[in-house]
């Protein structure tokens, strides 16, 4: 059984720090870390998050919904900004297959299932997922610690 901070260990970016740097590189260490943890949850949970591909046409419907906003022409704008909803929606639907991975994956190796907020997974998708990953150590702390509580008190 692996240690529930594996994740924690290998994804190793406090919340904070990933909004600092999305902010500094506008926006492009978000793409960076979305593969980057994409691989890392893959490889601990055993469950396929993100093909390849779907990364790809996340990447180019950033980009070129992006590059349309540029173009002065009204149906320009209006095609990036569909394309960035579209890839908008791609990314919460990331967030919500690893969320699903992770309640997975602690609800079968470690006996506990974690609160995720299905708001803040939209609201803040990469964010909510990169602090879930380093919430999970404290979240099971806290789980053995309402789990042993009663016990004690039934053998008093």
């Amino acid at each position: 059984m692996s240690d529930i901070s594996t994740l924690k260990e290998k994804n190793n970016l406090k919340t904070l720090h990933f909004i600092l740097l999305t902010v500094v590189t506008m926006g492009l260490y978000s793409v960076v870390w979305l593969h980057k943890t994409t691989t890392v949850v893959e490889e601990v949970t055993q469950i396929k998050t993100l093909s390849q591909t779907g990364l790809v046409v996340y990447l180019a419907l950033c980009g070129i919904g992006g590059i349309f906003f540029t173009v002065s022409d009204p149906r320009f704008i209006a095609t990036g900004y569909a394309m960035t909803v579209i890839a908008q929606l791609i990314a919460i639907a990331w967030c919500f297959r690893v969320r699903r991975a992770l309640r997975a994956y602690t609800l079968t190796k470690h006996n506990f299932e974690p609160r995720m907020n299905r708001l803040y997974s939209v609201l803040f998708t990469f964010y909510h997922i990169n602090y879930c990953i380093n919430d999970m150590a404290r979240a099971k702390h806290k789980h053995d610690q309402k789990r042993q509580t009663p016990q004690e008190s039934v053998a008093a």
